[in-house]
């Protein structure tokens, strides 16, 4: 075994890192998941405690071997060389599988049950409470969520934006602003991008004329309409609150709708006589007609 691992940790991969260097991050990625608190401390003690009571065989393979093995397999250093070579920056996303804390608390509640007294376990009860609550904290405070305003959780200026976008008898594609991709495909799979979360993601390395025109300080009317053709866009959509050089009316295109006073929603002619041609267009298009 040892001249197994000497071997591997002098095995590179790409970029110099060796097998040696994949399990130093995997240990820091493993200390700053459990980082203020105790809960690989407490998922491990859980797993003692159970591997020695537990006796029911289903329970014993679904919480403590699949556990054993998850947990083995991240820590494993030819898994984290492989793991990381492929992203190295979601490594950590391994410990997501681990039933931490469905295991602590099945722990503890067989914890409790081999308890005689009942004073005792009630003052174990609430310890073990107090220990979970320590041990984390109300996600609802972070900047991640904000209180729903409509019944699919999205932000209302993007549903009105979609709507603006969408048509009964054709799913178009419409390129947006970046802050508005992710949300968009979680109201409506009626509405094609030209790219999606992927290309705000930098370690992607996804790129795009389009996205850097969409995304430039003042806009390039000329430039996002060349880019938007390339890309079969019907519609385009600028925020109202940027400069742009040049106007997209000059470019062939036509104000369907301001919405909210934060988004102009264009739409190209070429396509518009296209889709009227086949008879595509929802009746409120059609007094765009030239």
């Amino acid at each position: 075994m040892h001249i197994t691992w000497l071997l591997l940790s002098h095995v590179t991969i790409e970029g110099g890192d060796t097998v040696k260097e994949a399990m130093a991050v995997a240990l820091e990625d493993l200390l700053l998941y459990n980082k203020d608190s105790v809960l690989v401390l407490l998922f491990l003690v859980a797993l003692v405690f159970l591997w020695l009571v537990e006796r029911d065989r289903r329970i014993r393979t679904i919480l403590l071997y699949l556990s054993i093995a998850l947990f083995a397999v991240f820590l494993c250093p030819v898994y984290a060389w492989i793991g990381q070579k492929i992203d190295e920056e979601i490594y950590y996303r391994v410990f997501w599988t681990l039933p931490i804390g469905l295991l602590f608390c099945y722990g503890s509640v067989q914890l409790l049950i081999r308890m005689k007294k009942t004073i005792s376990r009630v003052l174990v009860g609430i310890l073990l409470l107090l220990v979970i609550c320590m041990n984390g904290k109300l996600v609802y405070k972070t900047t991640h969520y904000v209180k729903a305003t409509n019944a699919y959780h999205v932000p209302q200026i993007v549903i009105d934006v979609a709507e603006a976008i969408r048509m009964e008898k054709y799913k178009p594609i419409a390129v947006l602003p970046s802050e508005l991709l992710s949300s968009l495909r979680q109201y409506t799979g009626d509405i094609f991008t030209p790219y999606g979360r992927n290309i705000v993601v930098e370690r992607w390395n996804f790129n795009s004329e389009l996205y850097d025109a969409m995304e430039a300080e003042i806009y390039d009317a000329k430039e996002i309409a060349t880019q938007a053709r390339k890309e079969h866009c019907a519609f385009v959509v600028l925020s109202a609150f940027k400069q742009m050089d040049g106007s997209m009316e000059e470019q062939n295109y036509f104000l369907k709708e301001c919405v909210n006073g934060i988004y102009n929603v264009y739409m190209d002619y070429n396509y518009f006589d296209v889709y009227l041609e086949q008879d595509l267009l929802d009746e409120d298009m059609l007094k765009y007609a030239k």
